[in-house]
């Protein structure tokens, strides 16, 4: 089989069919994009839409930026917007997809057939829908895969491709570091690139000078860290200088080849599953079909394999499975839904891999019915993956935040952690102004040097500081309560200082006292709960995974229910039972 590149330039017809693939999706994405925060990194990503400022690092300017340049765009609220700016990044993925499949070499209804189990994979259509970064990474990658393909043989226009092809890496890193694991074939692409310009000196210095242009969404992050009112924009880390900025840009608070803040052994086996699995499941068995239909055509065809071929096939390897070996969070629970995000990228290049290889089974031969194939299978494939983007979509974050900022006295304090909290916190105080006098402080990043001046700015005094890269939780909380503010805990951040400060369950909270005689009868928390669950707006049902950023946020409704089915076990078994068939109802 020969798997050299064999269009040189797509047609009129594969134009319109790449254009109804950008109209299909986007009509689509558009029609079922989030209007609300979600959970992960949502929260964050749309406060950041509304203001500006600095993400977590890598601070990702580029689509900040994005972000930011399009807020003219009509929206319900800022996270809504933010979707919307993913659709329209989604929908040019399919496009592109379809253009690079045809550019590698495969036919029409192959490279149709890819793109469709990419536009209604699961993966896809969720990344493409909500405030996040993959699909615009995706993006870049493809244009990269597309230019790759493309090597023009004029002196002239090789060393101005390999200009464009610096550009496009440069900006993506501004946008996601994972984009330089697709580096092979970038690097393959410039050195044919270069030698076919015949002034290599030239086009090195043009390359750099194009890299550098791309990189420059980086200055944002000085910019807004000088510029930015702190209490009005979310600004993490120090990027105030060079030096911050570098180890922004290097993610050093993580660990820079680290997934997240832990001390965690990457479970290989267990990433390298699981990442099959989804794989085989959201692209509805597509590899393995192509796997097939390449041993076909490998049995019947010249076996040439070009260098283009096995760096793209390297750049699978390295953006999919090795990297996901590198991985320092479990994938299990929350932990899947972080990691199953960096698929994005490796399926983009496998599936132009996939339609090449899809042409071994001869579909192109069968004349009469061929479109009817994928027409048939975006309807299935959409029908399928309705459900799941429908789940991920839940407004259980946004609910809860709203429940929680209803019911809490003026001035509260909250601690606690997890993105989805924080990030739903941020996102109603900073981009729709909601409660400025609520404070959320954040007990994880209480651990860096940067956020602590930012908390004790919101509490109004100054907070004990970690140590040896331990928190002393009981001060931290001691000295929070000192501020005679009204202070509640999310979830347990720490558990030191359960033994000296007690608490107990109001709404999906708990409330920190400095002594137990400030602790309710568990009869009259049972009549504060029950006031305070009767004005809340609740999902008719809970989430189907128990343990996804939704079944988290349940956990935390069901917690004062269970508790009191606990005090009430020996003196009233019959409260307990209500008790517990409250807490049954937010379980899935």
């Amino acid at each position: 089989m020969n798997h050299s590149p064999v269009v040189a330039s797509l047609s009129a017809r594969d134009r319109k069919i790449a254009g109804v693939f950008f109209g299909v999706a986007l009509l689509t994405y558009l029609a079922t994009s989030a209007h609300h925060v979600l959970g992960g990194d949502s929260g964050e990503f749309a406060t950041l839409a509304a203001t500006g400022g600095v993400a977590h690092p890598p601070g990702y300017p580029l689509y900040v930026l994005l972000l930011r340049a399009l807020r003219w765009i009509p929206a319900s609220e800022p996270a809504h917007r933010a979707s919307l700016i993913s659709a329209i990044t989604g929908a040019t993925n399919c496009a592109l997809l379809y253009r690079a499949s045809r550019i590698w070499g495969a036919s029409q209804i192959a490279g149709a057939i890819a793109t469709v189990a990419f536009t209604f994979s699961p993966l896809g259509w969720k990344l493409s829908t909500c405030p996040e970064v993959f699909a615009l990474n995706a993006m870049l990658a493809l244009i990269l895969v597309n230019l790759v393909a493309q090597v023009p043989e004029d002196p002239r226009a090789a060393l101005h491709h390999g200009a464009a092809l610096a550009f496009v890496a440069g900006l993506g890193l501004s946008n996601h570091h994972s984009i330089v694991l697709i580096a092979p074939i970038g690097i393959c692409a410039w050195i044919q690139a270069t030698r076919a310009s015949k002034r290599p000196l030239v086009t090195l210095l043009a390359s750099l000078v194009a890299l550098t242009v791309g990189l420059l969404p980086y200055a944002y992050l000085v910019y807004a860290a000088r510029t930015s009112d702190p209490a009005a924009t979310w600004l993490w880390g120090e990027t105030k200088t060079l030096g911050g900025l570098l180890a922004h840009f290097l993610r050093r608070e993580y660990g820079t080849t680290q997934l997240g803040i832990s001390n965690a052994k990457p479970e290989i086996v267990a990433q390298l599953v699981t990442f099959s699995k989804a794989t085989f499941i959201s692209l509805r068995g597509l590899p393995v079909l192509a796997l097939v239909g390449f041993t076909i055509a490998w049995k019947r065809g010249p076996r040439t394999f070009s260098w283009r071929w096995f760096m793209l096939l390297t750049s699978v390897l390295l953006s999919g499975p090795l990297f996901l070996m590198r991985f320092n969070i479990p994938p299990r629970g929350i932990g899947e839904g972080i990691a199953e995000r960096f698929y994005l990228l490796p399926w983009t290049l496998l599936l132009v891999a996939c339609a090449h290889a899809l042409d071994g089974l001869a579909i192109e031969r069968l004349r009469r019915v061929r479109w009817f194939i994928p027409i048939t299978l975006a309807i299935a494939f959409g029908v399928l993956s309705f459900d799941s983007v429908r789940e991920h979509h839940r407004p259980t974050v946004a609910l809860y935040v709203q429940n929680t900022l209803n019911f809490v006295e003026p001035n509260t304090i909250l601690v606690g952690g997890g993105d989805h909290r924080f990030g739903g916190f941020l996102y109603a105080r900073l981009a729709l102004g909601q409660r400025k006098d609520v404070a959320f402080v954040h007990g994880t990043l209480m651990l860096s040097n940067w956020y602590p001046p930012q908390a004790e700015a919101l509490v109004g005094r100054t907070l004990t500081r970690a140590e040896n890269h331990s928190l002393s939780g009981g001060r931290l909380m001691g000295e929070l309560i000192s501020t005679g503010r009204p202070v509640y805990l999310t979830d347990w951040f720490v558990d030191d200082f359960r033994k000296t400060l007690p608490t107990y369950p109001v709404g999906p909270l708990m409330r920190v006292e400095q002594s137990h005689r400030s602790i309710p009868l568990p009869s009259q928390l049972y009549g504060v709960n029950d006031d305070i669950y009767s004005h809340f707006q609740l999902e008719p049902t809970p989430p189907s995974n128990a343990d996804s950023w939704e079944g988290d946020i349940f956990r935390s409704y069901a917690r004062p229910w269970k508790t009191l089915a606990d005090a009430f076990q020996s003196s009233d078994p019959v409260r307990a039972e209500t008790c517990r068939r409250r807490a049954a109802a937010f379980s899935p």
